[in-house]
């Protein structure tokens, strides 16, 4: 498969929103191994059957391709760090992990939302990877909130849900807008009358043929997103009115719109219709160039940013 064929396909398969999973065994020392994994299927309820998928290029293969038990642990919103820690090449990944063995001795990760205790029933090859069956031994699940993940990103699904709903119950205007980059610019609406630069914003998130919503108002200008993650959450002050920021990446470039696009190290952000804007967009910057961004929280002026995704 060609490099452009295989990254095509990889951005297609990661339109599937999916959970994240450690996945987990015992090497011949007891010692305790694990790797993170979004392959994880429920395969029969009758015998009680799940699967997951492991790299033949993971350095666990040894020891995967021939354990005899194995847990899945279905992390948390609150698990991110453990995803990022299982995702990482590191031969001392369980140091700094709460975990517990049950029924097999299989590390289960504590506080996961669910986690299955299993005897391996069946090594399947499959191309480059190996899928693993197991027959479940014990089980447990909590309401816990799951941790997602969607197109390279973690999403935090309960943080959303919380802030919208807190937002539409309180009696307060809400504007939606949005930060909109196209390889690193920024798309910026400009003010006929007074050449100020604003985010394109709307009174709902709504859906693109409703006009009078963000979608709607995005799709009038032509302009095709990627999947939209929330950024900021604020109330201005002296109105009580409450701002609802997303932030997304455009599927291309419009040409008509070139010149409202500006380059990150040439954004006249005195132009900005406010400090808020401003403060917001230079984080927008700073979180893309570290490659990981956050959800702000608060005031116009003080607030916290939760940590949530790293692309």
């Amino acid at each position: 498969m060609n490099k452009n064929r295989s990254r095509n396909l990889r951005q297609a398969l990661g339109s599937f929103p999916t959970g994240v999973t450690v996945v987990s065994c015992l090497d011949k020392d007891n010692n305790p191994l694990g790797f993170t994994a979004n392959s994880f299927t429920s395969v029969s309820l009758d015998p009680q059957l799940i699967s997951i998928c492991i790299d033949k290029e993971s350095f666990n293969i040894d020891t995967f391709s021939i354990t005899e038990h194995f847990a899945v642990s279905i992390l948390s919103e609150s698990q991110q760090s453990i995803s990022t820690t299982f995702a990482t090449p590191n031969e001392e990944r369980f140091k700094d992990i709460d975990w517990r063995s049950e029924d097999t001795g299989s590390p289960i990760i504590s506080n996961a939302v669910a986690w299955f205790d299993c005897k391996t029933e069946q090594v399947v090859d499959a191309g480059d990877h190996l899928i693993l069956i197991g027959k479940i031994i014990s089980f447990d699940s909590s309401p816990k909130t799951p941790l997602m993940y969607l197109r390279g990103n973690y999403v935090n699904l309960g943080l959303e849900q919380k802030m919208l709903l807190a937002m539409e119950n309180e009696n307060t205007e809400i504007i939606v807008g949005a930060i909109i980059e196209w390889r690193k610019k920024v798309f910026l609406l400009k003010n006929t009358n007074n050449g100020s630069l604003y985010f394109p914003s709307a009174s709902r998130l709504g859906h693109i043929e409703d006009k009078q919503s963000l979608l709607g108002v995005l799709k009038n200008l032509n302009i095709s997103i990627n999947e939209h993650y929330l950024f900021s959450v604020f109330e201005k002050a002296e109105d009580k009115t409450s701002l609802i920021y997303y932030r997304a990446q455009a599927k291309e470039e419009v040409t008509a719109l070139k010149d409202s696009f500006y380059d990150f190290d040439a954004i006249p952000f005195d132009k900005l219709t406010d400090e808020a804007s401003r403060i917001m967009l230079k984080r927008y910057i700073k979180e893309r160039e570290l490659n990981a961004f956050g959800i702000f929280v608060g005031k116009e002026s003080e607030g916290k940013v939760e940590a949530i995704s790293k692309e």
